[in-house]
C-alpha cells in the first residue's frame, strides 16, 4: 500500500514537471508586449484639449506703500509713478520723531555734474550711492540713512580712507512726514524698480501690504 502512494505521487510529481509551462505560463509570457509603433508624441494642438487646472497661488500683482513723504518731495515721487503708468492713492501717516543719521555729499549744481561725481566717486571703489531727486536734496548724493550713529560715523570713517572728500553726515527727523502713496496692481518687475528708486528719496522705504 504504502509502495502504491509513493508510485501515485511520483506520477503526479512527473506530469507537473513536463507540463510546467501549460499549468503556469513563465514570467516574460506574463508581461505584455510593448509597441513602439502605437506610441505618439503630443502636439500642441493636443496640449491644448487636455483639461487645464485653474493655478491657485502668489499673485502676480501686490499692493505697495511708499513712503513717507513730506511737501517738499512728494510731487516728484508722484511725477515717477506718473511716468511708469502706476496711478496711486495718497495714505495719510501719523507723524513720528524718529531721528535718523545720513550720509551724503551736498547737492551739485545740476543733474549731470551729480551723475560726474558719482561716476568719480564709484571709481574709489564706492558702489552703493543714489542722487538724490526730491527738491529739497536734489542732486546730492546719498550714501546711506540710519538709525544707528555708530553706523553712521563707520561709514563716514570709510568714505574718507577711500578718498571721498566733502561727505558728511546729518541729522533727519521723520516728524515732517505725513504722506504715503498706496500703489496697487504692481507686478515683480515695477516692485523691483520701486524699491530701486526709494533711495533717491532719503528717508523713505518701500514695503508690501494688503490690497484695500
Amino acid at each position: 500500500m504504502r509502495l502504491l502512494l509513493l508510485l501515485v505521487l511520483l506520477n503526479v510529481a512527473l506530469f507537473g514537471y513536463f507540463n510546467m509551462n501549460k499549468i503556469a505560463p513563465t514570467i516574460q509570457e506574463s508581461y505584455q508586449e510593448l509597441h513602439p509603433e502605437k506610441l505618439k508624441l503630443l502636439t500642441d494642438e493636443d496640449f491644448a484639449t487636455l483639461d487645464k487646472k485653474v493655478f491657485v497661488g502668489i499673485p502676480l500683482t501686490h499692493c505697495y506703500k511708499w513712503g513717507r513723504f513730506t511737501s517738499t518731495n512728494l510731487s516728484a515721487a508722484q511725477d515717477i509713478l506718473n511716468r511708469l503708468g502706476l496711478p496711486a492713492k495718497l495714505i495719510e501717516e501719523t507723524p513720528t520723531q524718529d531721528k535718523r543719521f545720513w550720509i551724503y555729499y551736498p547737492p551739485l549744481v545740476t543733474a549731470e555734474k551729480a551723475k560726474q561725481k558719482a561716476e568719480e566717486i564709484k571709481k574709489l571703489g564706492v558702489d552703493e550711492l543714489f542722487i538724490v531727486q526730491d527738491s529739497q536734496w536734489r542732486n546730492a548724493i546719498s550714501f546711506g540713512l540710519f538709525s544707528d550713529e555708530t553706523l553712521a560715523n563707520h561709514l563716514l570713517k570709510h568714505l574718507q580712507a577711500k578718498g571721498v572728500r566733502h561727505a558728511v553726515k546729518s541729522v533727519r527727523n521723520q516728524g515732517g512726514a505725513t504722506v504715503s502713496l498706496l500703489v496697487e496692481s504692481v507686478n515683480p518687475e515695477i516692485a523691483l524698480t520701486l524699491y530701486k528708486i526709494r533711495h533717491e528719496f532719503v528717508g523713505t522705504d518701500v514695503s508690501a501690504v494688503a490690497c484695500e
